[in-house]
């Protein structure tokens, strides 16, 4: 599907120039297990396998469907005091290995994953959604705190037209 779009605000920027890449881990256990499983579609959603256990997207209870996967394709990824770019590693290589996954899966679409690090506790969000027409997520109040650092990868390929 070739390489992602990728954006970052000036905070992520400033972090990742300052890590040395050679120190990504690899992505192991759960979270392998995650990008193993794939991902399945249901309702016009797109989610990931292993998160999706039951239920579907309900109008009442989320806004629209952007903010619906966003919400299930939601990993958190902890801080640690002793290793404060454990989290953020972490992070960036799920997300890389994410948007792989997501070009493989063979699901049409273009999707957007953001990544979110947060200044005050060193913890990282990944998520996930398709992106659709006058839909866009929101972030919590947590990730617009400021400070915060922001990536964002748009992947995948347009939905061919029938």
């Amino acid at each position: 599907m070739g390489r992602p779009t990728i954006r970052a605000n000036a905070e992520m920027q400033r972090l990742i120039d300052r890590l040395d890449s050679a120190s990504l881990p690899p992505v192991s256990g759960r979270i392998l297990r995650y990008l193993d499983d794939g991902v399945v579609e249901r309702d016009g959603c797109v989610l990931l396998k292993a998160l999706a256990v039951g239920g579907n997207f309900d109008a009442r209870a989320h806004h629209d469907r952007t903010g619906y996967e966003c919400a299930v394709n939601r990993l958190d990824f902890a801080g640690i005091a002793a290793q404060p770019d454990h989290a953020l590693t972490t992070a960036l290589t799920y997300a890389g290995q994410l948007v792989d996954m997501l070009d493989r899966s063979g699901v049409p679409g273009r999707f957007r994953v953001i990544l979110s690090h947060h200044p005050r506790d060193g913890s990282c969000t990944v998520r996930f959604h398709r992106q659709r027409v006058a839909e866009s997520w929101q972030p919590d109040a947590g990730e617009a705190e400021p400070g915060a650092a922001v990536l964002v990868l748009d992947c995948g390929a347009p939905a061919s037209a029938s």
